[in-house]
Parts: structure tokens; sequence; C-alpha cells
């Protein structure tokens, strides 16, 4: 509603409307005339920055006034000081001054309630018009607001004469409000995760200490091009090798953001962020929480993985904690939870929030639905910061508010009625972290609750940490076993009868166990003690642990196992949740062996590199032929028997015989050490043609193709010992960027190669279908590519005396000899 004439001259009156000095005669029927003033300003450099303070020249008319020039911006001002406290102004141009082609305003007609002072006119002129100081330029209008009035108080305030652009003084904090979005906005989980846009949500109904996220899209543009690159390499090997290299990786992973960095620019906006939402930074303390964009999802809490920084200081406080929350993402222990989860995506997927800290009186967690059977809201509290409590390392206060039976602490009284109103909201089971102070009772965190506790007592799996011997030994009954149940199932299900029979005939096997624990066990020094002196039971110094499906085989020394099970399952479950792992004694022993019967005799095959190089063809191998009727046991009995084996080579013998009984045509695997053979695993053997002496055919047929060399590099043996070709997980390899383009290369060729390589490499297994042949220079005929090899019948021998031929020749396998482009190498049999 638009205030009449008469009504702008009566209200400024009675001072609700200023306009200074007041002429009457210059009442409109529903507007008042103002004058120009007498001073122009004019920008005296091009171009114009918004992020900076530009340059002007300021213009004193004289009574002969001043020729504006077309084309050209002159600022200038009104004579008359207006504005309302009371009501909205708007002006424009005299219909008399528009007549002439003179625009008073280009595009901010449009003032703010609150605002008194002369103001600004921007003079845009379409014809050569002089203009003179007191000429009646343009009118102002008073409007009838409706709502709650926010008075202006902002840079422009009382201003006196023509006033350039200040929008620098307030660019990185307009800016910052864009980029570092605050509560109550309509929040995207995808940019600042389901923690801070749970608490954006909630925060129009219920206290939320003030915050701002950095969202994910700027942890993004702070990494590197290089870095990128370099997270992007190390996360596929993660996924090709399944995590047996997970120490090593994830060094190179965190090694890789350790010098991560808020950007300049960044910078400026937190500072500008910080002042426009906490005021003074000198006073008050902040938290600085990760929110990462898979985490409090309605699926998955991940709880615990990520950094939360307390009681930070200032501008450069909060910039340091952003950082370390940043490098805290590529952390082991966030990394593991991500890859137990099977997600192996190096991007930066992590909002932060920057959060005025509450320091409470009391402070815990509330869940609703927690007992699927109960409406009971259940409270754990502390005094004090909760963060200890959330951890797990904290002995809380408990109480179960139910309706009609709530606690009767005021506070907790409110924390349940909170709980409830906000399931009600949200429509399903909350999980809330809060605060109370003088202020009141604070929402720290909202999620939805993942997972019910157990209904009663006969669902309750056992109590502490607990253990079974592998393969010997059932798991206590109501164990939870989660992601390993099924590594375990294998081994149980393959090796459990073979490490039975191997100990009833006497011979040694490394020790393996299947572990229970909690999060909370592994912080307790008793918890981690005891888990030391089981694993001491066994043999050796180190271990392999097996977690699930895409964290296998990592090799640890067994007095670092209690931290490595706390890094790599933080976050997996809740701190009270049992957690189980498969652990192995890994013996490297001073030999690696394979056995395997051929008629009466026993063919072994060894490598000092131990018996994984052995296996998965990363090492070459010597290999002998025994026979229990052609020996006096002695190791002077065979040159090419290793010293101190000889001894063992009858019960060696038997069991692999035995083996070869029960499962049919078998290789049995060994490790060596201290002069004691201890059983490790066996292999079942298909298409098989070798015969019982040494030779180097490793499987029979005829292959024809272009010969294609590849060189034994790094990879092959990385991607090799890492058991995701042992472990129905291929997919995982020829994804690996390095593989997938040898395969490409291999299709673009006329015909399928075939391929010369060092050794037997097993990650060599996915190109199978692919090629038509293998020559190796050396390695073992009994290692996991070589039994593949048989089982898909491609044709592949060992030849030492290709020499330099050049690719693409043609080779032809054929009568246990390779030839090409007209040489031809045989086996050695």
């Amino acid at each position: 509603m638009i205030l009449t004439g008469s009504e702008i001259a009566r209200e400024r009156t009675n001072r609700r409307i200023t306009i200074e000095p007041f002429t009457p005669e210059q009442v409109n029927p529903n507007s008042y005339n103002f004058r120009l003033g007498s001073r122009l300003r004019i920008y005296s450099e091009m171009p114009l920055d918004p992020r900076r303070e530009n340059a002007c020249v300021d213009i004193e008319m004289t009574a002969e006034g001043y020729v504006l020039e077309p084309g050209r911006l002159y600022l200038a001002h009104t004579q008359e000081v207006l504005g309302s406290r009371h009501y909205a102004p708007t002006f424009a141009a005299r219909s008399s001054v528009a007549r002439l082609g003179l625009f008073i305003n280009l595009s901010a007609s449009l003032g703010d309630i609150g605002y008194e002072g002369q103001w600004t006119l921007q003079l845009y002129t379409m014809n050569r018009v002089r203009v003179y100081p007191g000429m009646t330029i343009g009118q102002m209008m008073w409007w009838c607001p409706q709502g709650e009035i926010e008075l202006y108080d902002g840079k422009y305030q009382g201003a006196v004469g023509p006033r350039s652009s200040d929008i620098h003084k307030d660019f990185d904090r307009q800016l910052s409000r864009q980029r570092l979005p605050g509560l109550g906005t309509d929040a995207d989980p995808a940019e600042v995760g389901h923690k801070f846009a749970a608490l954006a949500d909630v925060s129009r109904e219920f206290r939320v200490p003030t915050a701002f996220a950095v969202p994910a899209g700027e942890f993004t543009r702070a990494l590197t091009p290089a870095g990128r690159c370099a997270l992007g390499a190390l996360f596929e090997e993660m996924r090709a090798t399944v995590g047996a290299f997970f120490t090593e990786v994830t060094a190179g992973i965190e090694a890789a953001v350790a010098d991560l960095a808020v950007p300049p620019d960044l910078r400026d906006l937190l500072t500008a962020r910080l002042a426009d939402v906490f005021g003074d930074l000198g006073e008050g303390e902040f938290a600085v929480r990760s929110s990462g964009l898979a985490e409090d999802s309605a699926g998955s809490s991940l709880a615990g993985i990520h950094r939360s920084v307390l009681g930070v200081r200032g501008a450069d406080g909060v910039i340091a904690a952003v950082e370390e929350c940043w490098r805290a993402y590529y952390a082991g222990s966030a990394v593991a939870a991500r890859v137990r989860a099977g997600d192996f995506d190096p991007e930066p997927r992590l909002a932060v929030i920057v959060q005025r800290l509450v320091r409470p009186t009391l402070a815990g967690v509330a869940f609703t639905g927690l007992d699927s059977a109960s409406d009971a809201v259940e409270i754990e509290y502390t005094e004090g910061l909760a963060e200890e409590l959330v951890a797990g390392v904290a002995v809380p206060r408990r109480a179960s508010a139910r309706p009609g039976a709530d606690p009767d602490e005021p506070v907790l009284r409110e924390v349940a009625d909170v709980c409830r109103r906000l399931r009600e909201r949200r429509g399903c089971e909350v999980d809330v972290e809060w605060a109370a102070d003088a202020d009141g009772l604070h929402l720290v965190q909202v999620r939805p609750v993942t997972a019910h506790r157990s209904a009663g007592p006969s669902g309750a799996g056992p109590a502490g940490i607990w253990s079974g011997r592998l393969y010997f030994e059932d798991p206590p009954a109501g164990a939870h076993l989660g992601d390993v149940a099924d590594v375990y199932a294998g081994y149980t299900a393959k090796r459990g009868p073979a490490h039975r029979l191997a100990e009833e005939l006497g011979l040694a096997v490394g020790a393996g166990w299947l572990i229970g624990f909690t999060t909370g066990d592994l912080a307790a020094p008793e918890g981690r003690a005891r888990i030391r002196d089981l694993l001491a039971t066994g043999a050796g110094t180190e271990c392999v642990l097996d977690f699930g499906a895409t964290l296998r085989q990592i090799v640890v020394p067994k007095d670092q196992v209690p931290d490595r099970l706390a890094e790599i399952t933080r976050g997996a479950a809740a701190p009270d949740r049992q957690q189980a792992v498969v652990v192995r004694d890994f013996i490297r022993g001073d030999l690696g062996l394979i056995t395997r019967r051929t008629g009466t005799d026993l063919l072994v095959e060894y490598t000092p590199d131990g018996l994984l190089a052995l296996n998965r063809g990363t090492a070459g191998a010597r290999s002998f032929v025994w026979n229990a009727d052609a020996t006096d046991g002695t190791d002077s009995a065979d040159a090419a028997i290793p010293p101190g084996l000889a001894p063992h080579l009858e019960r060696m013998a038997a069991f692999t015989g035995r083996m070869h009984e029960r499962y049919g045509d078998a290789t049995v695997e060994w490790a060596f050490a201290d002069g004691v053979p201890y059983f490790v695993d066996y292999s079942l053997l298909a298409g098989d043609q070798l015969s019982g002496e040494r030779g180097t055919l490793v499987s029979a047929g005829s292959a024809r193709g272009p010969l294609l060399t590849l060189a034994d590099d790094d990879l092959l043996s990385r991607l090799s010992v890492g058991p995701a070709v042992s472990v129905d997980r291929s997919k995982d390899v020829v994804e690996h960027t390095e593989i997938t383009r040898l395969l490409e290369k291999i299709r673009a060729m006329p015909a399928p190669p075939v391929v010369r390589v060092g050794r037997p490499y097993a990650v060599l297994s996915v190109l199978i279908g692919a090629v038509a042949g293998f020559v190796f220079d050396e390695g073992s005929v009994l290692c996991h590519l070589a039994i593949l090899l048989r089982e898909a019948k491609v044709p592949a021998l060992i030849a030492t005396d290709l020499g330099a031929f050049v690719d693409g020749g043609e080779a032809v396998i054929s009568g246990g000899s390779i030839t090409v482009a007209g040489r031809s190498v045989t086996d050695e049999h």
C-alpha cells in the first residue's frame, strides 16, 4: 500500500518519515520531489572490479551546471536526507526528466526500511544533457510493509554526497554466503552431507548451535590435478589387490594429501563467513566437524571414522581444523571403513561443519527405536562434552524415557520430548547427539537409527574378546561374524578337512584364529594384551588379516595387530557391537614349496622367495623328483634337495598321497621354517598332462599367433600377490587402468598373440580367452596361473633361449616347443 501525499506530510510531521529539508510544495499526490545535489562522481580507471575499491574523481557543479555525456555513468546525490524506520522507500525520475532521455537509476530504485541519508543517484543519459545543482530531478515514494520489520544497518547508512560502490566491502561476505551455506537453508546432502543437511532442517524448529558448512566441492577444488591423479592410482591399486598392500597403499594415500591446504580464495571466504556468522572472532570457541556425504544416511552411519576438532579459536585455527578434517578423510581408518563397504572412490566426498562450540553442563546421545519392540527413548549422558561418550571410552549415565514415565531430571525430560518430536517430523527412528548449557538444550547431531539392538538375551552374542581355532573349532553360539562370514566359511569348507588331516598325521600347520571383539575391547589395554598373547601361541612373528570380501590378506607383524584392528574396524559398527576377523600365521620361512604326486614319485618345486611368490608366479622355481625307493633319506642323496628337507620328504609324500586319494589330482603348498615343513593350502588340478619328470611344459597343446613381449614390472608382481585373482574378484583387476590398456592392445592385434613374459604371474589369468598361448623365461609349473592354464587348455611352456625376438613375428607352440620366425626352441624334458 503506497502512501498518499497528505499521508507523507503527516507521517513526516509524526517523525515516522525523514525529509530534510522539507518543502510542502514538493509534495505530490503519492510522492515527494527531491532535488539534485551539487556533487558528481565518476570512475577514473577501467575495468571496474567489484572485489576492490575503484578509483574515482569528484566534480563540484557550479550554478552554470554540468553537461552529461552519453554512455557514461555519473554518480550524483539528493540534496535532501530521506528515509523511514517504518515505511519502505522507492524512487524514480520525474517524468519530465525521463523525457530528456536521462535515467536517474539503473537498477536500484528500492531502499531499505531504516536507511536515512542522502541517496546516491546513478545518472545515465541517452543525449548530451546539462544538469544543475538544486534541480528537481526525482520523486520518492513510501510503502506500508507487511511482516516484522528489520531495520537497515548497512555500509551506506547516513551517506552524504554521492557514494561510489562499496560492494568490495562485503563482496567476500556475500560470496561466502553462497559457497558456505548456513543453517536454515535447503541444504543438499550431496554437497554438505546428511549431517549438516539434517541440522539445517531441524534448526527451523529446534535450537541448534550456529553453524555453516564448507561443502565437499571446496575440498575437491583444493586438490591439485597431480594429487587427484595420485589418489586415483592408489585407490585403483587398493581395489585390484583387495587390500593386500593396505599398509603401503594407505601410507601413499596419506602422503598424497600431506600438504593439502585451504586455497587462498577460500581462506578469504572462511574469514569473511566467520565474521558474518559469529561476529567478534576473539570471543568464543568453535567445533569443526566432518560431514561425510555417505555418513549418517538411512543405510549407513560410518560413525566415528571422520575427524572432529573442538575448542578451535580464531580464523587461522578454523582454517587449520578444516585442513585437518580434509586430511583425515584419507587416513587409514577412514579409507578402511569405505573399502570394507565396497567404496573405492578416490574423490573427496566430505563436507566440513564450522559450529559454535557449546560448553555444556550435561551432554549425551539419545535413541528412539533402539529396541524395535520398545517405544522408549534411551538416553546416555555425561557431564561436560560427550566426545568420549560417543567414542565409547567413557562410562555413561543412563536413563530410559517412556510415555508417562519420563526421567525426573528436567533436561532429560526435554531430551525425550525433543526426540519424539524429531521422530514425528523426520518419519524415522532417530539418533540424537545433544548438549545442554545455561541457554537450554542444543541439538548437535540428528541422524537415522541404522541398526537396532537385540530384542533380548536370546539374541545376545558372546561378551568381550573371544576366539576360536580356525579349522578346528566352531564360533561361540550367537557370535556375529559380519563381513568376514563368507571368508570364514570359505576357509573352513576348503581348508578345514585338510588341516585336520595334516595334524592327524603329525604334520605342522600354521595357526589360525577367528577372533571376535568390539572397538571398545580394543580401546582397553587388557583387550589388546589378550590378542597379543593369543597370537603368540602361533608360529612366526607375522600374521595375515582377513576382514571381508574387499579387504583381505593384509600381512602385519603380530605385535601391531591390535592397532591395525582398531584402525581398520573403526566406524564399521557401534563401539559395543561385535565384529570378527580371520587371523592366520604368515610363515615366510626359508623356502616356499609345492608338492604333487606323479605316479610313485613326488614332484617338488621350491624357491627361497617364499610360498606366496612361488604360488603367484612372481619368483623363479627350482624342482626335483623324489622317490622313497631311490633315496637314503639324507640331503646327500640328491644335490637338488635343499638342506634340511630330506628327512621330512617321506611324510610330505605320504600326506600329498592322502590328499590325492581324497580330492584327486592336487598340489600341496608348504612353508619350510626353522627346519620344519608347515602345511598351508592345496589346489586341485584339472586337464593336467605333466609327466613325472621335471620339465618345462606348463600346459599342453598347440597355438599360433604374433609374439607379444610383456615387461616384467612391479605392477604385474603386485597385482599377482594381491588376492583378487584367487578369490573370484578378477573383475577388480580387469578394471585396473594398465590391465585395461593391455587387453585393449591385445584385442587390437590382427590375431590373438602368444605372450612372452618372464614369469607366470597370477594376474595374467585375466588374459585367458584373449591370447593364444604363453611362454615364460622361468617359473613354477604348479603355480596358480599354471593350474588355470591347464584347466582352460591354453598352451604354455618355459623356454629360456628365446633371445631378442622382435614382437609381431609369428610364434608357434607345438609339441612342447616354440618356433618364432623360423627359429625353434624346445622345452627341457
